[in-house]
């Protein structure tokens, strides 16, 4: 029952979502409501395992002294410090929400910052000019980064206009044949896993 049990939880759970939100007997029986408080709840068991999972980890290396074992120390502190402080203040403290809006918040546009060094070799590797779908592709990616810019309106008024147009009609084409894609098979892999098919999440190889 080590395989079985979480598949029939798994299979049981996926039919009383659909049963809940595509059903008017579901939806008078407000099952969806249960169940969106059910998720809330596992949100946090899951928050606290790894709260308690970072703890061991790190224990460890302050305790063996590895490399870099002062971090481990401040992650701790911060961690511990900032829960202890939820605790007191709950999330609508002042001292809480100031770390959060300035030192969380900060920290994360930081990190998010990095993404453009990302994007830029990404970008360098794409347009590479070797054949002609790399050609338009480097033609509109320049068009549509100058217009972006405020040198694009500078050049010539109705480039930001322009690069609207391309943005709202082919580019959201692409986008939306990328969207139904991505949505027929995120709806065939949740037909897997109802019907018992798709089993990564129990280990091996994930399939039948």
């Amino acid at each position: 029952m080590r395989k079985e049990g979480p598949m029939i939880v798994t299979v049981l759970s996926s039919l009383i979502v659909v049963f809940s939100a595509h059903f008017h007997l579901g939806k008078q029986l407000g099952i969806k409501d249960a169940l969106d408080g059910w998720f809330l709840i596992s949100i946090c068991i899951a928050l606290a395992l790894g709260f308690v999972n970072l703890t061991a980890i790190h224990w460890k290396a302050i305790q063996r002294k590895r490399e870099g074992w002062i971090f481990s120390v401040w992650l701790m502190i911060v961690m511990y410090g900032y829960a202890v402080l939820g605790l007191i203040q709950s999330h609508t403290g002042t001292q809480f929400n100031w770390i959060y809006q300035n030192i969380q918040a900060a920290l994360s546009s930081a990190v998010f910052s990095l993404v453009a060094f990302f994007i830029s070799s990404a970008a360098y590797r794409a347009f590479r000019i070797r054949t002609k779908e790399a050609t338009v592709l480097m033609i509109f990616a320049v068009f549509v980064m100058l217009g972006r810019a405020p040198i694009g309106d500078a050049i010539w008024g109705q480039w930001s206009y322009w690069v609207n147009k391309i943005m709202a009609v082919p580019n959201m084409a692409g986008m939306r044949g990328i969207l139904l894609g991505a949505s027929i098979g995120a709806f065939a892999t949740a037909l897997r896993i109802m019907l018992g098919l798709e089993r990564a999440h129990l280990g091996g190889t994930g399939t039948q």
